[in-house]
């Protein structure tokens, strides 16, 4: 178990499913990290909830004060020779507009530089996303690549937009080594 300043990152526990299933049911929470998807009912939420499970370092998110699901963050390592990481973070809506998102994606970048030795964190976001772009721009992530028009939402062709931030990067920005 980890803590920021107002959160606990812990592993998934079976008893985490019913609430995961219901923040990925809700549109607005989904289409951010799976456009393509129409919102899956329980069946599929499940199975791709264990998708990301059994891929990743999953960790869910916790609030301090109250001990409410705030949401899930993922880092994916497939070629663990190329130490590379692939960072996902999901909120719960009611938490959204908190900073809470920043505390999640510094700490889970900060894992897999300082925890897991990795050498760069990888992250894709789509174009519609401004608020996640901002927020990954303020960690330190440049955009390493975009694909245009690689995706089609609500009736308008999006970009998918790749960033990435190296290990020296995230030490200078935060002042550690």
């Amino acid at each position: 178990m980890f803590e920021t300043k107002r959160l606990i990152l812990r592993g998934w526990r079976p008893s985490d499913m019913d609430d995961l299933v219901l923040m990925l049911s809700d549109y607005d929470v989904l289409a951010p990290i799976q456009p393509s998807w129409i919102v899956p009912g329980v069946p599929e939420a499940r199975k791709i909830i264990e998708y990301w499970i059994s891929r990743t370092l999953f960790v869910i998110v916790e609030d301090k004060e109250s001990g409410g699901l705030v949401g899930m963050a993922m880092l994916k390592i497939d070629i663990p020779k190329d130490a590379d990481g692939e960072v996902g973070i999901c909120l719960g809506k009611k938490w959204w507009g908190r900073g809470l998102g920043t505390e999640v994606m510094e700490w889970i970048v900060g894992y897999g530089f300082k925890g897991m030795a990795l050498r760069r964190v990888s992250l894709c976001v789509f174009g519609f996303n401004e608020r996640a772009i901002e927020l990954y721009k303020r960690i330190g992530f440049a955009v390493e690549g975009v694909k245009r028009e690689a995706l089609w939402f609500e009736g308008k062709a999006m970009d998918t937009i790749w960033m990435g931030i190296l290990k020296r990067e995230y030490e200078e920005k935060s002042g550690v080594s």
